[in-house]
């Protein structure tokens, strides 16, 4: 590795030297450090003539990094009243925030499984690599680092696979007091497009989501690898409609308009019994009610996740009730064929699902059976996903 000085005294890129085929140095987008004695003022200055800088590292006069500044926190501190003032010459020492180390040259596959299949930790946005001195060889972006596993060489299909599965069975468990929470999901292929998610929020409410994406094996693999990258690390507390864009921009970016996936987001609040929801062109979703399975539909529809450039996203707003089952799935399973051509269909999968006792376990024991019974020697089509949120009988949030 080599410096290359800038036209800037305070700010210096690291060029990078020989990386191994498998290290995750391949990953890291970004090179650029200030000195720890650097004015925080001065590096607000040059960050704003250089709009491409995201993260800078923070050094030690050895080399050693001592945390990381990103440019939208910097930003937000000198943006406020008085935040030139108040910053003056506070060194960059002081505003630097610490951040996961790993060495540079280890394997990409490891420190993937480690930074995007977390569980309840909370995982930083970005990593600092350093090399077997300890001194700073890049910063590496959970968000880069999903976009890098999504480029994938076919020699690494199986790994992927496994990779995917890890991340699946790292979903937080969610559920609690009046409250139940299952899912499953199966690929047609060794890896999918088919993926759930769920996260714990610090307020105590829950995030979560079921995203089909669209084609199957690898190609969809790669857009869930970097969705879900982006689902871990994202600070929900920005609203559903601004992680919706944001997932929107880093597709429609990286893919160009040729992939996409559709998806049911939502927020749900144990202690009120509402549900914020932002369904992105889903709309496979049914709420049993009493006997009733009904199909709620929102006022105005939205598209697809990746198909248009700029979207603005409804947000929807539910008041769920006692004993209320709210089920999400895939097309996966209805679409599904037996030897004679004919789909499985709704009404099948409601029957299925409705007749399943409240708040019972293994849902999906029943489903999966139900649909292999009926396709029989069919082979599985499609990815086939599902969520169930059962609320039980009585109480009052």
């Amino acid at each position: 590795m080599s410096t290359a000085p800038t036209d800037t005294a305070i700010l210096t890129e690291i060029r990078p030297g020989r990386m191994y085929s498998s290290s995750v140095l391949r990953a890291a987008r970004h090179f650029w450090s200030v000195p720890a004695d650097a004015t925080a003022t001065v590096l607000a200055d040059e960050l704003q003539r250089r709009p491409q800088i995201q993260v800078v590292a923070v050094l030690a006069e050895d080399g050693r990094a001592l945390g990381l500044i990103r440019r939208d926190r910097l930003f937000a501190l000198v943006s406020k009243p008085f935040g030139r003032e108040i910053l003056g010459r506070t060194p960059a020492s002081e505003l630097a925030e610490e951040s996961p180390v790993y060495d540079a040259h280890a394997g990409i596959f490891a420190v993937a499984q480690d930074v995007l299949g977390a569980g309840a930790e909370e995982i930083s946005p970005y990593q600092l690599l350093i090399d077997e001195g300890g001194s700073f060889q890049a910063t590496l972006s959970a968000q880069d680092l999903a976009n890098y596993m999504s480029r994938i060489t076919q020699d690494d299909i199986e790994l992927a696979g496994k990779l995917q599965e890890r991340l699946q069975e790292s979903n937080e468990a969610i559920g609690g007091e009046g409250w139940s929470f299952e899912a499953w999901s199966r690929p047609a292929k060794g890896v999918g497009g088919d993926f759930y998610f769920t996260r714990r929020m610090d307020d105590g409410r829950v995030f979560l989501a079921l995203c089909d994406v669209s084609g199957k094996g690898v190609a969809a693999s790669l857009v869930v690898s970097m969705t879900w990258g982006m689902l871990r690390v994202f600070d929900l507390r920005r609203g559903l409609g601004e992680l919706i864009r944001t997932l929107n921009e880093a597709i429609v970016t990286t893919f160009h308009l040729e992939k996409y996936l559709t998806g049911f987001f939502a927020v749900y609040d144990p202690a009120t019994r509402n549900l914020s929801l932002a369904d992105m062109g889903h709309s496979h979703v049914f709420l049993f009610r009493g006997r009733k399975a009904i199909s709620p539909h929102m006022r105005r529809g939205n598209l697809p996740i990746g198909i248009e450039r700029d979207i603005d996203p409804a947000i929807g707003r539910w008041r769920l009730e006692a004993g209320d089952r709210l089920f999400i799935y895939s097309d996966g399973l209805t679409e599904q064929e037996n030897a004679a051509g004919e789909e499985y269909g709704e009404r099948r999968l409601i029957r299925a699902t409705s007749e399943a006792q409240p708040g019972a376990e293994g849902l999906h024991a029943t489903v999966s059976e139900a649909i292999d019974a009926f396709r029989g020697r069919t082979p599985q089509q499609d990815d086939m996903s599902f969520m169930l949120l059962s609320l039980d009988l009585g109480g009052t949030p």
